[in-house]
């Protein structure tokens, strides 16, 4: 299945310069939506974590159907503000300004394996502060998995020792 006639793309969104990756087509076909988790879901299988983590807010969306589907614990990596205390946060810069990441302190990582659920690698800012939160808590990133990979070039150094699947490339 080809999922791009899926994935809308909208100029200057939400900023100028910025091209918007619009996955909302793909959840509203069940059978392309079940193929994208099916695909994703190879790629845990394979590395059998402890734990997937995703990322507010999309990621929310692929990473509650891949916990479910593989029977993982999932753990919500919120935007600030969005998780009551106490917490943990983590500056991070997008193409278009600044933001945090936070992740309950309550939960125990210590030495469980974690694949990180997202639904769009572009900068690899928003990745590298999920990594680090996750890290915080002493568990051990095994993987980072997306729909969508904009980066066509080389990956960021902060995210070079991470292994990466993803669905597509852009």
């Amino acid at each position: 299945m080809n999922i791009s006639n899926y994935i809308r793309s909208i100029d200057n969104f939400p900023s100028k310069g910025i091209t918007f990756r619009d996955i909302t087509p793909i959840f509203q076909d069940p059978n392309i939506f079940n193929f994208v988790i099916e695909e994703m879901r190879k790629y845990i299988d394979k590395v059998k974590p402890d734990y997937l983590a995703a990322i507010d807010s999309r990621g929310f969306l692929l990473g509650s159907a891949l916990a479910l589907s593989s029977k993982i614990p999932l753990i919500l990596i919120r935007k600030k503000g969005k998780l009551p205390p106490p917490v943990i946060s983590q500056k991070y810069s997008l193409e278009y300004g600044d933001d945090y990441l936070e992740l309950s302190s309550q939960i125990n990582l210590s030495g469980k394996k974690v694949i990180i659920i997202d639904d769009v690698l572009a900068t690899g800012g928003t990745i590298t502060a999920a990594i680090k939160l996750i890290e915080k808590l002493e568990g051990e990133v095994i993987g980072l998995n997306f729909l969508i990979n904009l980066i066509n070039i080389e990956k960021p150094s902060e995210i070079k020792n991470y292994p990466i699947n993803f669905l597509k490339s852009y």
